[in-house]
């Protein structure tokens, strides 16, 4: 441990010399060192508490003037909530109103039950909210401040130096551990006790079993007063917090009448120990305020620049002065009032750039109109419309991604946090609500900071405030909190003079520090790997690097050639080879020649490329009509046989000759099933395609729900696991197969917490490419992993481009020559990822290594694909890239650029201008999914 940081806020602890000034003691008895500090502990109250038993508890530490911590489980270990209802919960909320300065209340939980930061975090939040909710009568925090759990119990076991130090974000300073008798696996936590401060000022204070009196063994009842007394005296000398844990629950064998004598005595034990000098007793809350120069941290929040042009330069000069004498700001700018856009808007932008260098200085993103309500009752989409383009707009007029966001009029609902957490925001601030949103991080890895005061007292005309006094009063002195200005309404010298005094005075407060939301945010929250990766995926895609597309006319000339030209590839394929398409293609001597097999992925994008085609209007539909016929004769023409039943071959020969691949590809039949499904709902059941796959035997390859593949030796083995296993699956449920869900989690696009899970069921999965997560997206609308995959990949090829300045795009992809096919991907790891290139036969681990940057490959259907997905100023750069080098006369378009040589690769294939067909033809179609797609025929 790092022992200066630990002895400096010990029972060594010099007395404060703030604290003494103008007390008449001299800087010599200042600097003695105080009694080490004792904490009594009264821990996991319940549903079981009764009020007399905890008078009689509690009154025998209280009537001696002995402090007392009291924490509640407001969570059962099965998950249930304490009942507001329940007399325990009302005994914690008749005492608060006491106000009682002997007794702080705390969260108790048995376990901390992930060593994840941000799980650990979200466990904190809900138990804060859950706590908060039951200790608050509404009529009380309507004037003063709310109470929260400050402290936490719990009987786990320190598992690193920065175990818990995401508990700050949700409000908890010091967290209590107990000796509850888990194994202390790791052991870091010292026998005799200890205080321990994370790089958040999170404290861990650690309990010696010699001070708890819960029994030592099952069925025994609890430690007696002399050794309690005895044991306190020993541990006095060592120079560390002394913790007395009384366990509400090890009391449970006690009648009430023993319940108050052992308390009686317990108390007398304590307080003889106190009157001995060696020790003091404390609150923990105290102590973390002696201990620390920062207890508690108050946001300076000014709402509302751009809200009218007269009140603007106000405003401007407002933040200014603030910024000047000091004070940190977040200013909230309102990206599209009345007055037009912040991208239009040059004194605004003038503004905001010259201020933006201040070190204090800070943005949020307020809304987009700024209009009553204009975030209730949307859809998610909406919502997200609103919050992405008002978000993108501040983004691009300052090039700062907003580290927090503001409801107008602190209105919103679920599809408001479900579209602010779609864009990668952290920070979200509104008013208390019902306090389950008070401080902490939701499901969705939002941390809202939300114990928000300010001066309007209500919103008329004379627009009234509250006293300094009032407002002081609903700061309180212990809890974070955002002091919300709106210069707008301080339109009289007094009112200006009071925001000012206000700052002035929470300034001075000891312990208290005025920051923005970005510093709070970099204060109280630790690193969360996963959740910062997904975060910040998210914020690429939808806000860094995306910009509004222009709505492409229906005969949009370049995108049209391009796809005519993908289509060449198809129109000399079934020339040559009696309707089919070969898998690639490229010059041998002089002339186009073939590799005269496809798959069942090959198939699947030829029947797609002829829808698109016909879409498009490149061919009419009697050429459609005949591609598409020749297309299910084929399939019909021949099956392999598996388990009495028929399936599609692996790969099928074009021309008489031998090589044809035996067994069966559950992914390339998936696809294959999603483009016949896709053809179908096109064409209205005008080809016998139901007739085709009803005749396939699919039972024996989907054992359990699984899919499975089958070699050519016929060995079954399960694919379920595998990275393109989520969109394949979703071809056999097409045709009503049951599939057993491919991912244990369920809404990552709803839930960071199954987001963070998937993520370490992706990393699993192996490498992660542009297809087939995008090509989902295009053909059937995105699932909830296909995209969190495919925004982790697009902002990974982002980054490596702005950090290298090589385009980066990546996929499966056939190649010029050996090794004639590369998967080329991102793979996950548990500190980022790294870009990989496999062979379907990797021997030499090695040496593949080793040719890597040699295959590596600017995939041109991967460019079209998030061109057609994720329209921005990358996929842009990747198109441009593609149409100007990857072009092939009468051919199609190469498979990629080589990253080594800066040329296109020699060879085509019919994946690559297929994908290029239908990304055209989804972006030319109002980008809605194909299987949407009206048919023609």
């Amino acid at each position: 441990m790092n022992i200066t940081r630990r002895t400096a806020v010990l029972g060594g602890l010099a007395m404060p010399l703030l604290a003494l000034a103008g007390k008449g003691i001299s800087r010599t008895e200042a600097a003695e060192k105080l009694p080490n500090p004792l904490i009594v502990a009264i821990s996991g109250l319940d549903a079981t508490a009764t009020p007399a038993r905890l008078a009689a508890l509690t009154d025998a530490f209280l009537t001696r003037k002995v402090p007392i911590l009291v924490t509640i489980a407001p969570i059962d270990p099965a998950g249930n909530f304490l009942d507001y209802n329940s007399e325990v919960a009302k005994w914690l909320r008749r005492t608060a109103l006491l106000n009682t300065d002997g007794i702080e209340f705390g969260a108790h939980t048995n376990i901390i039950t992930s060593d994840d930061p941000y799980f650990q975090a979200r466990q904190a939040s809900d138990i804060q909210a859950a706590f908060s909710y039951l200790a608050n009568e509404y009529q009380r925090y309507q004037s003063k401040a709310v109470i929260t759990a400050l402290t936490m119990t719990t009987n786990s076991p320190l598992r690193s130096h920065q175990d818990a130090s995401s508990l700050r974000a949700a409000g908890i300073r010091s967290l209590i551990r107990l000796r509850g008798g888990l194994e202390d696996k790791v052991r870091l936590q010292p026998e005799d006790g200890g205080y321990w401060s994370t790089t958040t000022d999170l404290v861990n204070i650690f309990a010696s079993a010699l001070t708890s009196t819960r029994p030592a063994v099952a069925g025994a009842g609890p430690m007696d007063a002399p050794t309690l007394g005895a044991n306190i005296a020993g541990l006095a000398a060592g120079g560390n917090p002394i913790v007395v844990d009384v366990p509400f629950a090890a009391l449970a064998g006690l009648g009430d009448g023993d319940l108050a004598d052992y308390a009686a005595n317990v108390a007398q034990a304590v307080l003889s120990a106190i009157s001995t000098g060696k020790v003091r007793g404390i609150l923990p809350k105290k102590l973390y305020v002696q201990s620390k120069q920062t207890s508690r941290l108050i946001v300076v929040r000014v709402d509302d620049l751009r809200l009218d042009t007269d009140t603007d330069p106000s405003h401007m000069a407002f933040v200014y002065g603030l910024i000047e004498d000091g004070y940190p700001v977040t200013d909230a700018i309102i990206p599209s009032p009345r007055s037009g856009l912040l991208s239009k808007d040059e004194k605004s932008k003038a503004f905001l750039r010259a201020m933006l260098p201040e070190k204090h200085y800070d943005i949020a993103a307020h809304g987009w109109n700024h209009t009553p309500q204009e975030l209730l009752g949307n859809s998610s989409q909406k919502d997200f419309d609103l919050i992405r383009d008002g978000i993108s707009e501040v983004y691009r007029s300052t090039g700062k991604f907003p580290t927090s966001y503001i409801p107008p009029n602190d209105a919103f609902d679920d599809s408001t946090l479900n579209a602010l957490a779609a864009t990668g925001t952290p920070v979200f601030s509104a008013e208390k609500g019902d306090l389950r949103r008070f401080s902490g991080l939701d499901r969705r890895g939002i941390l809202h900071v939300s114990n928000t005061m300010k001066f309007e007292k209500a919103w008329t005309p004379d627009l009234p405030y509250f006293t300094k006094q009032q407002v002081l009063d609903y700061f309180g002195t212990e809890n974070d909190a955002v002091f919300c200005i709106h210069p707008g309404t301080a339109n009289t010298p007094e009112k200006q003079a009071l925001i000012l005094d206000m700052l002035a005075e929470l300034s001075s407060q000891r312990g208290t520090k005025l920051v923005n939301f970005d510093e709070y945010y970099r204060a109280v929250a630790p690193a969360m790997p996963k959740v910062d990766l997904i975060r910040s995926a998210r914020a690429d895609v939808s806000v860094r690097d995306w910009k509004k597309p222009d709505p492409y006319p229906l005969d949009d000339g370049v995108l049209k050639a391009d796809a005519a030209l993908a289509w060449s590839y198809f129109d000399w394929g079934a020339k040559n080879y009696n309707g089919m398409v070969p898998a690639t293609s490229w010059i041998e001597f002089g002339k186009q020649t073939g590799y005269p097999f496809t798959t069942m992925w090959d198939v699947g994008s030829h029947i797609l490329a002829a829808l698109s085609a016909e879409r498009l209007g490149i061919i009419g539909q009697p050429e459609f009509e005949t591609t598409i016929s020749r297309i299910i004769a084929f399939l019909g023409e021949t099956n392999f046989r598996y388990a009495g039943g028929k399936l599609p071959y692996t790969e099928r020969a074009l021309k008489p000759q031998d090589g044809q691949r035996d067994g069966f590809d559950s992914a390339d039949t998936g696809r294959l099933l999603i483009a016949l499904k896709i053809l179908d709902n096109y064409t209205a059941g005008a080809f016998p395609v139901f007739d085709l796959v009803s005749g396939w035997s699919f039972k024996p390859v989907l054992k359990g729900g699984e899919m499975h593949v089958v070699n050519d030796n016929g060995r079954i083995s399960s694919v379920h696991a595998n990275s393109y296993a989520g969109y394949a699956g979703r071809g056999y449920s097409l045709w009503g197969e049951e599939i057993k869900p491919v991912f244990g989690t369920t809404d990552p696009g709803h839930s960071m917490d199954d987001a963070v899970l998937a993520l370490t069921e992706i990393q699993r999965r192996g490498r992660i490419a542009t297809e087939p997560h995008v090509t989902e997206e295009i053909e059937l609308g995105g699932s909830p992993h296909g995209r969190l995959m495919a925004d982790i990949l697009y902002a990974a090829q982002l980054k490596r481009y702005r950090e290298t300045g090589i385009a980066t795009c990546v996929t499966e992809s056939a190649m010029a020559g050996a090794p004639y096919f590369t998967y080329q991907g991102y793979q996950l790891t548990d500190n980022g990822g790294t870009f990989t290139v496999d062979t379907q036969k990797t021997s030499a681990p090695d040496k593949a290594a080793k040719l890597a940057d040699s295959l590596r490959l600017v995939s041109a259907k991967g460019a079209y694909l998030w061109h057609a997905a994720r329209p921005g100023d990358y996929s842009g750069t990747l198109v441009d890239l593609i149409r100007n080098k990857a072009k092939m006369p009468g051919m199609g378009f190469s498979s990629g650029i080589s990253e080594k040589t800066g040329k296109a690769i020699p060879v085509t294939d019919i994946n690559t201008n297929g994908i290029i067909l239908e990304a055209v033809a989804y972006i030319l179609g109002g980008r809605k999914p194909l299987l949407l797609s009206e048919g023609a025929a």
